[in-house]
């Protein structure tokens, strides 16, 4: 068949027929051959894994009595390519027994009684995969069931007639057989493309509804297996067995549960499940920090020892609480330290730095202040302003008050390319601080008023250290604190590791925790 000619007879509204080829030298007598002649696609490379791939995947029809060969390699229903991804399923029949051989007899169910219900007679499998990325091969998207009739697929995914939104579905792929679907003595039911049915058929009513019942038994089992293969999964940490071994009746059950739920998550790396592991020792622990609390309301004059034993296991809960902060922080300061040489860590520091008062001193954690002292504060800092010179103004990003641990902080932030002098710093900082003060006293409120400037490289004059530190002295007197963006990261990096490295019994959670976090 010659594309050209096809073309040009419909052009002259004429009946195209194929002009005869020369015989082909083949030894069957009867059947068809179709060969293709000047493919301008590059597949040869390829063609034959493929083009088995494909014809596979397209049809039913592999028997000992219907051959189909590739390059003389015979087509296979194994060369589909996706039996192997598949760590649940349940089978219909058993025509798909030594594809499905793989699969261990308690991760693979057998469901004729369920294909026999409606009375439709069908036969397949549906089956779920570890990684929902397994299901993208190339271009093609096998995150469907199939429907086949009489040999080939006739739906391409029946998965796109259902609602169900759960993540399970994300993971779904399968083969259903449904020849009773297209049956010579009863009418056709098939659209004019062939590839989808009339879906008020009561015949194609009777297969959703099997599928669907389906549906619902996979959620609950992937579950199940999920839940149960989880805590096994765990237990491969050393420190979990032990710890899992020590739970005693409900706590038991539902950290089973918990770590069932972390491994029907979809994670690519590794070290994100021991996260989760992590925090789910922590949820139970602190679980336990509650039940403590409360025998503490039982305890009387004659338990005195037991009362040491919880007020210990409570210290004990809250160490690794504030171990797990800490560690997570120092994660941030060192991750913030990768971005210094690309000029990023200025910009960073400029957006979060007033949310995240620990960047520069442990112990300030989340700004306490009203909202009405906030605006007017900002009010007065911004009269303040006003008087500044252009010069002043344009040398600063921002001045912002906080609140934090009993001290009433102002932070000033410099622009990283200026470079200010001391004399400068203590005149605007005069006005900022008198400004503060008074808003304070009409609100009642009294504590140390601190200044932080943050600078780019430090203030004029200070490459000279001597002058350096006399200047810094200088400031110290006035609460008054200079440091660069820099340094405050540097500074910060070294307070939380100073902690973490201290030659201290970090209590039985945290070293739990950490021995989580250093399994290999």
């Amino acid at each position: 068949m010659n594309v050209q000619d096809i073309v040009e007879k419909i052009e002259n509204q004429e009946g195209y027929f194929p002009e005869e080829i020369d015989p082909i030298n083949i030894e069957s007598k009867t059947g068809t051959i179709i060969v293709l002649r000047d493919i301008k696609r590059r597949v040869q490379s390829s063609i034959s894994d493929n083009l088995k791939k494909r014809i596979s995947r397209r049809f039913d029809i592999f028997s000992n009595d219907f051959k189909v060969v590739v390059n003389d390699e015979r087509v296979t229903i194994e060369d589909r390519g996706y039996f192997y991804k598949l760590e649940f399923a349940t089978q219909y029949g058993q025509e798909y027994g030594d594809c499905l051989s793989h699969l261990k007899q308690n991760k693979l169910h057998n469901r004729d009684e369920a294909a026999n219900k409606y009375g439709v007679g069908v036969s397949g499998w549906i089956g779920l995969v570890k990684e929902s990325g397994g299901l993208q091969d190339g271009e093609d998207n096998l995150n469907k069931i199939s429907i086949l009739s009489r040999g080939k697929v006739a739906l391409e995914d029946v998965l796109d007639l259902y609602r169900d939104g759960g993540l399970y579905t994300k993971y779904l792929i399968g083969e259903i057989r449904a020849d009773f679907l297209d049956v010579s003595d009863k009418e056709d039911i098939a659209t004019s493309s062939r590839q989808n049915f009339i879906q008020n058929d009561e015949r194609f009513i009777k297969l959703k509804e099997f599928i669907n019942d389906e549906l619902r038994y996979i959620k609950g089992e992937r579950f199940k297996y999920k839940e149960e293969d989880g805590i096994n999964k765990a237990k491969e940490i050393p420190v979990i067995k032990e710890w899992f071994k020590s739970l005693k009746g409900d706590a038991k059950q539902s950290a089973k549960k918990l770590f069932g739920k972390i491994n029907t998550i979809s994670i690519d790396d590794e070290r994100q499940r021991k996260t989760l592991y992590k925090q789910g020792v922590l949820a139970f622990e602190g679980l336990q920090h509650k039940d403590k609390l409360s025998q503490l309301d039982r305890l009387n004059d004659d338990n005195f020892e037991k009362a040491l034993e919880i007020f210990s296991e409570l210290d004990d809960i809250e160490a690794s609480w504030y171990y797990q902060i800490t560690t997570g922080r120092l994660e941030i300061i060192r991750k913030l330290q990768k971005h210094v040489k690309d000029n990023a860590l200025e910009k960073v520091i400029q957006q979060y730095i007033y949310e995240h008062l620990w960047l520069l001193d442990p112990s300030w954690e989340r700004a306490t202040e009203t909202p009405s002292i906030e605006q007017s504060v900002r009010t007065a800092f911004d009269n303040v302003s006003n008087d500044l010179t252009e010069d002043e103004k344009n040398a600063r990003i921002d001045i912002r008050y906080r609140k934090t641990s009993g001290k009433h902080i102002i932070i000033e932030l410099k622009r990283p390319e200026v470079i200010p002098k001391q004399g400068d710093i203590l005149e605007q900082v005069k006005k900022y601080k008198k400004a503060l003060k008074k808003q304070l006293e009409e609100n009642g409120e009294v504590g140390e008023i601190e200044v932080i400037c943050l600078v780019g490289h430090g203030l004029h004059g200070w490459d000279e250290a001597a002058e350096k530190q006399v200047e810094e002295r200088a400031l110290s007197v006035q609460n008054i604190t200079v440091i660069t963006y820099k340094k405050l990261v540097s500074d910060a990096e070294k307070s939380y590791k100073d902690y973490l490295d201290k030659d201290q019994k970090k209590g039985r959670i945290s070293q739990l925790l950490k021995s989580i976090e250093d399994f290999k």
